[in-house]
């Protein structure tokens, strides 16, 4: 009513007028949404067109805008947004623009004719993902790929190079939230990237698809949402270039069929890993062998003290340490289905230890086998 003059201050009267028939007809809709809609549509056009990129973000940074202002996005856009915060539509907490409710935000967005939107998110995010400093920002490649994720039809709109820019950007984005224990934002934009790159990827894209193969893997057993575990697995199985590259996914198949309970698969399957990198462990193992590597290794071990441990080396040969991986995940399981096998897993990994270096694996061993005497 006051933005259309028909309630003001007469100071020569010194009280508010106002004239009830115009107040009468003037049609004021009930629904807030509506109330809003009108009040935005009355701004300046580059203040409504600054709003409308702000509410695809919710909240936008003052870096960000610069970004966009060198894309040519919005020229102007920060002296714009501050109008807008004059007229209490944005509020200002440091470098971060926000609506001051979401449903400020939502009638903004609502503004930009559907046929609009995705062309626009498209633009957003390429903008983002081709900023300079984008390959140091984790923040920049979250942004970029939020916004490609409005898309639906992200095949149509985005050229090959842009896919895979952004499927990058989903990569280090998808690391940066598992860092901070974001695990289902994680697999969100891991989704996102493996979304992005195209079958023919592998072929000329081969390790980042194998990153975003493995890192989705991954995020997903940790939250138990296995459901593409098993084809994804597959794939990198596929595709994969060499054995060495297979070996990560070989590790999340082995804790895979774990949640699963498939311990007898876990020990034909380690087994035959080992076997490649030059580790052949007997299938049947009778008891009076397991002894005698035993005694063998205790014998090794009667001097042996603790300072003994703590000067070992670090181990470095790569293959090396990818078997004492491998079985330290066997002795984790192995018993479940060949009991004697870990005796002999255990005391293998202690004679790498100190024939090749100390690894992080080396711990297990040391462990199980302080266990296995007990027993044995």
């Amino acid at each position: 009513i006051i933005q259309s003059k028909l309630l003001k201050f007469s100071v020569k009267s010194r009280r508010w007028i106002w004239d009830d028939t115009s107040i009468d007809i003037l049609m004021i809709s009930d629904s807030v949404v509506a109330l809003l809609t009108r009040k935005l549509q009355q701004l300046p056009r580059d203040v409504l067109e600054a709003l409308k990129v702000a509410s695809c973000f919710g909240q936008i940074s003052v870096s960000t805008i610069k970004m966009l202002d060198l894309g040519k996005l919005i020229p102007g856009m920060h002296k714009a947004l501050g109008q807008a915060m004059k007229e209490g539509i944005l509020e200002k907490a440091g470098p971060i623009f926000a609506f001051r409710h979401d449903m400020l935000q939502e009638s903004t967005y609502n503004l930009i004719p559907i046929d609009e939107r995705a062309p626009l998110h498209r633009k957003l995010a390429t903008i983002l993902v081709q900023a300079s400093d984008v390959a140091n920002s984790v923040s920049l490649c979250a942004l970029a790929v939020d916004q490609i994720n409005l898309c639906k039809d992200v095949e149509r709109i985005l050229s090959p190079m842009e896919r895979i820019l952004l499927a990058r950007a989903s990569l280090a984005a998808g690391k940066h939230s598992m860092t901070a224990s974001s695990y289902e934002q994680a697999r969100g934009y891991f989704d996102v990237g493996i979304r992005l790159i195209h079958d023919k990827a592998w072929d000329k894209q081969y390790f980042l698809s194998l990153e975003l193969y493995e890192m989705s893997v991954t995020v997903s057993l940790t939250v138990g949402k296995v459901e593409n575990v098993s084809s994804r697995l597959d794939t990198i199985f596929t595709n994969a270039k060499s054995f060495d590259d297979a070996l990560n996914a070989r590790v999340l198949c082995t804790k895979f069929l774990a949640s699963q309970a498939r311990f007898g698969e876990i020990t034909r399957e380690t087994l035959n890993v080992l076997s490649t990198l030059g580790e052949v462990f007997p299938r049947d193992n009778h008891l009076a062998h397991v002894t005698d590597v035993l005694n063998a290794t205790k014998l090794k071990l009667k001097d042996v003290t603790e300072e003994t441990v703590l000067c070992l080396p670090p181990m470095k040969d790569a293959r090396k340490l990818n078997t004492m991986k491998f079985m330290g995940l066997l002795i984790s399981y192995g018993h479940y289905t060949s009991p004697n096998l870990v005796p002999l897993l255990c005391c293998r990994m202690i004679n790498m230890t100190f024939d090749d270096g100390f690894c992080e694996d080396s711990i297990s061993g040391l462990a199980f086998l302080s266990h296995v005497l007990v027993q044995y």
